[in-house]
């Protein structure tokens, strides 16, 4: 279903391949390996620089096993994660064991499809634009705008930048089986770039079942063609950063602009407000 060269021969990258994927990559992975408790204090971080009170609900879309949310939930925070995985949401489920300064809820569903109650000051979409295509981005930044974010809040989105994806076409890397994870094996790990529709293809091989490879797809989009996706959603741009940086873009652009730090990201964290606020 999602096999690297169909994708890349086909051009079909809608997002039916998505719960295939990540369900048999939660087998191989067990719980996210990118967790991480420096990344929860970073994104952490993020959201007390621009909210100084204490009671914000926050929806954490493609929440993968919960721990970023349930750090949120420590901090004090509402929060509410949705995930279609259901491996990665059987991990996830299980941090529901013991009370946090927060209330902490999970829902395992299709986020272009879930119906949530109430609106939320904070929207993140961690590590996960891009899945499908522009009318799907558009779809979900369209219900980010329209039903889910508060006047005054915002959302915190990932997005994947072209430049180093394009550099890594053909790279392969070689990855031990996790002992402490039923069901997982060696694999090797390639990275391929559709440099015309800008798209980083990720395949996952397992060294004694090749046949058995699968490959993610996430569309890469830099400042001025995310300017371009946000039209007409209700959404625009608040802030830039990559890492902890703030990167001040002239947008929309009319003079040349180059940015090193951007060059040299797998991806930028943009900062989206309502229009009408």
């Amino acid at each position: 279903m999602s096999n690297p060269k169909s994708l890349l021969n086909s051009g079909n990258y809608a997002s039916d391949w998505v719960k295939h994927f990540y369900t048999q990559a939660g087998i191989w992975w067990g719980a996210e390996p990118h967790d991480s408790a420096e990344e929860h204090i970073r994104r952490l971080g993020i959201v007390r620089r621009l909210f100084d009170k204490q009671n914000l609900r926050i929806l954490d879309l493609g929440c993968g096993s919960g721990s970023t949310a349930a750090a949120f939930a420590d901090a004090g925070y509402d929060v509410v994660g949705v995930e279609l995985n259901p491996t990665d949401m059987m991990y996830a489920k299980k941090l529901l064991d013991r009370s946090r300064p927060g209330k902490l809820t999970f829902i395992e569903a299709d986020f272009y499809t879930v119906l949530l109650d109430g609106q939320f000051d904070v929207v993140t979409w961690w590590e996960g634009f891009g899945l499908g295509s522009d009318a799907d981005q558009r779809k979900m930044l369209g219900r980010i705008a329209n039903e889910w974010l508060k006047p005054g809040g915002c959302a915190l989105v990932d997005v994947y930048f072209p430049a180093r994806p394009a550099r890594h076409e053909g790279e392969v890397i070689q990855l031990n089986a996790l002992p402490d994870v039923p069901g997982s094996v060696e694999m090797l790990e390639k990275s391929y770039y559709d440099v015309i529709n800008a798209r980083w293809i990720d395949e996952w091989q397992p060294v004694k079942n090749p046949e058995n490879a699968l490959a993610q797809s996430l569309r890469c989009y830099s400042p001025a063609d995310l300017l371009l996706l946000l039209e007409g959603t209700g959404l625009k741009v608040q802030e830039i950063q990559i890492e902890d940086e703030t990167i001040i873009l002239d947008l929309p652009g009319d003079k040349i602009q180059i940015e090193p730090a951007l060059l040299e990201a797998w991806a930028y964290m943009v900062q989206l407000v309502r229009e009408n606020c």
